[in-house]
């Protein structure tokens, strides 16, 4: 990873505007046109590791030209870390507008797939901070506990054969992490520290997934501010538009194997319980059907 140079600041001056379960967002009138994320975590809790991929992904995605926040600077807020970024002044994220006015649902989702092709036509090939998915795909196989035998040794050799395309990819794909500006009409896409790149249907397994089993669940539609029909809608629309009315069937198909490689690797990089990981290895096995 890139070697990243922090400063040292305190919240002097500035003031909470919101909040999560990984940390805080703070504005000052005295930098402004920026934000400031503090992470709730330090070093100690060994995992701090993200937001600095935040950093340096983002910068990477930025510098190729795509829409997303520029990245400023990292810092330490006491023991925790932090980044200052570009504030996108009036946003609303695609999930959220189509929650709210769902006559508009079938617009946003052919806009996100126009913008989607523009940025799965991005290659990161001189770009060192973007790393492959497929080689992080194996390593995923390798730890994970959702296959054994021949399942398992099928789906590593297909990976193994897949391409290691430069095609740039988001990695967490979904509508909540495209957000516009109310005030310019223009589009950016955001939380990019799972960025890599590889094959396309990548982002959209993920996506596929997120919309039409996901989004089974309340606590996905709180997130997302949406409904699950909503979200079968918007994905109907979306895969029209990306992929064209020919092959359509197939294509879905393709996405829902890709699917099922997202949630081996959601295993991978995520703390999980017995009964998370109980849910997601029978959900692995219904999608290789």
């Amino acid at each position: 990873m890139t070697k990243i140079t922090y400063k040292q600041i305190d919240l002097a001056g500035w003031t909470k505007v919101g909040e999560g379960g990984n940390g805080s967002v703070y504005t000052s009138p005295e930098q402004p046109g920026v934000i400031l994320k503090v992470s709730n975590y330090t070093a100690e809790d060994g995992a701090t590791e993200a937001l600095a991929d935040e950093f340096v992904r983002s910068k990477a995605v930025f510098d190729l030209g795509l829409p997303t926040p520029e990245m400023k600077e990292m810092v330490r807020v006491g023991e925790n870390e932090g980044i200052i970024c570009e504030a996108i002044a009036n946003k609303k994220s695609f999930a959220r507008i189509s929650g709210e006015t769902p006559e508009r649902i079938d617009r946003l989702a052919e806009r996100m797939a126009k913008l989607a092709k523009q940025f799965h036509s991005t290659h990161t090939s001189a770009q060192t901070a973007i790393p492959s998915m497929k080689a992080l795909m194996l390593e995923a196989l390798a730890d994970t506990k959702m296959l054994s035998g021949k399942r398992l040794q099928q789906t590593i050799a297909y990976v193994q054969n897949m391409a290691d395309a430069p095609t740039l990819l988001h990695g967490d794909f979904t509508f909540s992490n495209l957000i516009l500006s109310l005030d310019s009409d223009k589009a950016y896409w955001i939380d990019l520290g799972r960025a890599t790149h590889g094959l396309p249907m990548f982002d959209l397994g993920h996506f596929w997934l997120f919309c039409n089993l996901f989004g089974k669940k309340q606590r996905v539609q709180d997130i997302a501010h949406m409904t699950d029909k909503q979200m079968v809608q918007f994905w109907n629309t979306f895969a029209l538009a990306y992929n064209g009315p020919d092959n359509l069937d197939a294509f879905n198909a393709e996405c829902k194997r890709f699917a099922a490689l997202d949630v081996i690797l959601l295993g991978h990089i995520q703390t999980l319980n017995w009964h998370e990981r109980l849910f997601l290895g029978l959900l692995v096995k219904s999608l290789m059907k």
